[in-house]
């Protein structure tokens, strides 16, 4: 087989797979993030994901670079041929979102009590903060303000989503790939 065939060949392969799988891409807000999740409609836990594993520590640094309004890495979906979107990568980023505003649920579908956040770095007034104090709603002490709310809701994340032929396997493939070991 001469050199042109062999190149014929690779482009055939790439041709091909290239019209296998496809993908979307834009920005959500983590007010849609959350309709998304309360909806049903994105899965976190997916069989191949690593559990939630992420320090106090990290997760309170993450909510603060929301704040501070700081990019964060892009969510990788791929969706099911029923619509859900199952989490590639992203689940730390996503199960401290939720568990923050206090509709995270583990594996086995329990409420996770909801995250109390700790002094940080930039923002030490964060010590003692929750999402909503349900007996203050306009804000107190330890509750974010409404308007505190609506900043981190309309803080926008990016979302590659993987259509076409997907199946456990190419969704295991494509976790690989953006999680080398």
């Amino acid at each position: 087989m001469n050199i042109i065939q062999q190149t014929d060949i690779l482009q055939s392969e790439i041709d091909q797979k290239r019209q296998e799988i496809w993908s979307d891409y834009y920005s959500m807000s983590i007010g849609e993030w959350i309709s998304l999740y309360q909806q049903g409609e994105v899965e976190i836990y997916s069989e191949f994901q690593r559990l939630h594993h992420w320090s106090d520590h990290q997760k309170n640094t993450f909510i603060e670079s929301i704040l501070l309004g700081i990019p964060i890495s892009s969510i990788f979906v791929c969706q099911r041929k029923d619509g859900i979107w199952d989490v590639v990568d992203g689940l730390q980023r996503l199960s401290t979102i939720y568990e923050f505003v206090g509709i995270l649920k583990d594996k086995d579908g329990k409420h996770v009590p909801p995250l109390i956040l700790q002094k940080t770095k930039y923002l030490p007034s964060l010590g003692g903060k929750i999402w909503k104090d349900e007996e203050h709603p306009e804000g107190s002490i330890k509750g974010f303000t409404p308007t505190q709310r609506l900043l981190m809701k309309r803080f926008k994340i990016d979302v590659n989503i993987l259509l076409g032929n997907n199946d456990i396997s190419t969704n295991y493939e494509l976790f690989q790939r953006l999680n080398p070991r």
